[in-house]
């Protein structure tokens, strides 16, 4: 029964292991597939560019299956299918199929998402799958050559057809920003990426994004599409104009006609507007663009309004990062602690059973290196007849510890460590310490302190200044235990 129990166990573990692998690996495969998808929408017959998809959807195919994601599979399985299709010649690439790849991709996601927060999924994908099988049978009469042929009859249909485009185009563009800007959480990436599309998708001929920078001053972040090097951004204090206030703290659109100040603050733009990216209390920012159509205000509106959702979520990441970082940094230091813990007691039992004083000091330099992460460690006993401290024991790479015997003046930090009984590291001292050949540097010294009195020196050099606690308890335990030995001879002598 146990081994079946460990077969089990080894066989969650090795799918777990897996999981991890496909995970990893499958956002990279969500990026290049979206990345791909926008390449596509500009230049539907590029070759290059449909293979590219079919090799991604074919390696998420395989490496779901391999990890037990079947829904994850599937609609790989049905994407690299219409691929193969595109591939074949069988039909060719329209709007349609992008924005049922578009559904595929947000499906696909989703289910990563799940998987990667260990939610068994209940996420009904048939209606996806369905999607996906139809689009064979139903891209030759969606075709938009022949769209354009029938609108093509008349000049009425042209001009409606234009307008259709237009609007085709900026919700393209929209689309673009929503697909685009999901994985990005860093504000000047998302501030570059909306004035990139804005650039190369809609109509405006210069635009800019400034974010809020301290809460009192704002920043020139992008300009038509690139990012603005930091040494040549624009700053402008917030209280400094009546329009930036109006921007910023009543979050309200700007006209050259409503305040011709505006053109005095933003040279270069021949008829700005500035539209508030909103967020409470006040906005994050603002952007700038010379509009081509008084109609297309709304949605440069509606692209500011997703910027700021867009930028909430990047706050919202970056202080889960925070804490994730805070809440790490937390848990290792338990976690450490608790070794530290588990160490003390194990040592302290080792320790309980000697009866000789210098395998005592061999046992605590040991563990002051292999147990609490010192460095090196020494052990010297005290003589009191000839105030002299003798070498014990040494750990660490120290050499030749066991044959020094000095007198406790020879060295300041080690006298005024054995009179104060106070723990005395390198930060108190400047001057180089040696033991015999060997040069130490960050160094402690602590007293082995027994109730009768102090027995010798604990000499450790370390590189984290947090072991110094743990290494004292346990130097503190060493003393009282040498006291007890230290008085057991002496009865024997007597």
């Amino acid at each position: 029964m146990a081994e079946k129990k460990d077969v089990q166990d080894l066989d969650n573990q090795i799918l777990n292991r897996m999981l991890q692998d496909f995970l990893k690996e499958a956002q990279e495969h969500l990026d290049q597939l979206n990345l791909n998808l926008i390449q596509l929408e500009e230049e539907p017959e590029r070759e290059t560019t449909i293979n590219l998809i079919f090799r991604t959807v074919h390696a998420l195919k395989g490496s779901a299956a391999f990890a037990g994601l079947k829904k994850i599979s599937e609609i790989s399985r049905k994407m690299e299918e219409v691929f193969g299709f595109i591939r074949k010649g069988t039909f060719k690439v329209t709007a349609s199929v992008i924005d049922v790849m578009y559904e595929g991709l947000g499906v696909l996601t989703t289910l990563i998402d799940e998987a990667e927060s260990h939610n068994n999924s209940e996420m009904d994908v048939s209606w996806i799958l369905k999607k996906l099988d139809n689009i064979p049978s139903g891209t030759a009469s969606e075709s938009e050559e022949e769209l354009d042929k029938q609108e093509a009859n008349s000049s009425e249909s042209e001009v409606l057809l234009s307008i259709y485009k237009d609007s085709y185009n900026q919700l393209a563009a929209l689309k673009h920003l929503v697909y685009a800007s999901a994985h990005l959480s860093d504000p000047e990436s998302l501030a570059v990426l909306f004035s990139k599309q804005i650039d190369e998708r809609m109509t405006p001929e210069r635009n800019a994004f400034w974010l809020v920078e301290g809460g009192k001053k704002v920043v020139e972040i992008a300009r038509d599409g690139e990012l603005v090097e930091k040494d040549n951004r624009h700053v402008l204090e917030i209280e400094s104009s009546d329009v930036i206030k109006r921007v910023i703290q009543e979050q309200l659109t700007v006209w050259p006609s409503s305040l011709p100040k505006v053109k005095e603050i933003l040279p270069g733009f021949e008829s700005p507007v500035i539209f508030p990216i909103k967020a409470q209390p006040e906005a994050f920012g603002f952007m700038v663009l010379d509009p081509e159509d008084s109609a297309e205000v709304e949605i440069y509106q509606f692209v500011g309004q997703f910027a700021a959702m867009m930028l909430n979520i990047s706050k919202l990441h970056q202080k889960v990062e925070a804490q994730r970082k805070e809440l790490d940094m937390m848990t290792g230091i338990l976690f450490k602690q608790n070794a530290q813990l588990s160490s003390l007691y194990h040592v302290e039992l080792e320790l309980m059973k000697v009866t000789d004083p210098v395998a005592l000091c061999r046992i605590l330099v040991e563990a002051a290196v292999n147990d609490m992460e010192a460095i090196k460690s020494a052990a010297f006993l005290l003589d009191e007849s000839s105030r002299e401290l003798i070498g014990a024991s040494e750990s660490g790479g120290l050499q030749g510890v066991d044959s020094l015997r000095f007198s406790i003046d020879m060295h300041e930090p080690i006298k005024l460590s054995l009179e104060s009984g106070r723990v005395i590291t390198y930060r108190d001292h400047s001057e180089v310490f040696r033991l015999g050949s060997n040069i130490l540097e960050d160094w402690v010294i602590i007293c082995l302190k027994g109730r009768e009195r102090t027995q010798g020196v604990l000499i450790v050099t370390i590189g984290d200044e947090e072991i110094i606690d743990p290494i004292s308890i346990l130097a503190n335990y060493a003393g009282i235990l040498l006291d007890n030995l230290m008085l057991l001879e002496k009865g024997r002598k007597q």
